[in-house]
């Protein structure tokens, strides 16, 4: 998923912070008592804060981390053959009647 833009991102938590404080206060007055419950609004309070602080220095790219090379594998020796199922190895025939 990509980043969004840091006032695009600030924008969008104000957005949901103000409508989250629009319900409950329509909730308290619907249902609740606004004199009890009130402590439930600091929430969004809080959630807005949150977002007009957060945003600050995100044009930086976070420093990317070297990726350590793959491990190396010795290859079988020319004078194995590796491609039978039965033995994992056989010697080729061809050199042995070389030497």
């Amino acid at each position: 998923m990509a980043r969004r833009d840091p006032r695009e991102a600030r924008a969008l938590g104000l957005w949901s912070a103000g409508w989250l404080f629009v319900l409950l206060v329509a909730g308290l007055v619907w249902i609740g008592d606004v004199t009890v419950e009130w402590p439930v609004l600091l929430v969004p309070v809080t959630w807005a804060l949150v977002a007009l602080r957060r945003g600050g220095r995100r044009d930086v790219p976070p420093p990317r981390r070297e990726r350590p090379p793959p491990p190396r594998y010795d290859p079988a020796p020319p004078n194995l053959r590796t491609d039978t199922v039965q033995r994992p190895a056989v010697r080729n025939p061809w050199d042995e009647e070389r030497r």
